[in-house]
């Protein structure tokens, strides 16, 4: 009898899923490429405006000439690469802002009136923080997806002509 999939296992699933919906995308790399890039950027941002910067998703990809489709996967894709960030967004944004950390653990066991309380007060270095590191990791994005682009296609020509000539 098989046991279940961990959730371990299922996100590693559907990030391998994901990865391929964008690998075999069609369109020119760089299209696709900037909108997995805005996609990134604005998961980034979504968590200390609550949800609100998705609206931003649309405009955003019309602005920077991309791939909503690609920018939707980003999107997805960030939901499972932003918790390793949050904790170094939260201290470079306390680091430019200037307010300590010390002050999120003493709060961290409080009721939810008390988070919300301590998000009015450091929400904006948390936001901060999100912005700076969300725009290089998604500068970094692109050209880790360009490049396997470029490499899944000209890996794809290679066998189309290993095809032809056989």
């Amino acid at each position: 009898m098989r046991d279940k999939p961990t959730m371990f296992r299922k996100l590693m699933r559907k990030a391998k899923y994901e990865y391929y919906k964008l690998i075999r995308m069609k369109g020119a790399p760089s299209f696709i490429a900037r909108g997995f890039s805005v996609g990134i950027f604005i998961e980034f941002i979504t968590l200390p405006t609550f949800g609100l910067a998705f609206i931003l998703l649309y405009p955003m990809n019309l602005l920077f000439r991309s791939s909503f489709s690609a920018a939707l996967i980003g999107f997805v894709i960030g939901k499972l690469v932003l918790p390793v960030f949050m904790i170094l967004n939260f201290k470079l944004g306390n680091t430019i802002i200037g307010k300590p950390l010390k002050e999120h653990i003493e709060h961290n066991h409080g009721s939810w009136k008390n988070w919300i309380a301590w998000m009015k007060q450091n929400g904006l270095a948390y936001f901060t923080g999100s912005a700076i590191m969300g725009v290089i990791v998604a500068i970094g994005s692109y050209f880790l997806v360009y490049a396997a682009l470029q490499w899944y296609r000209k890996k794809k020509g290679h066998r189309r002509l290993g095809q032809e000539n056989s």
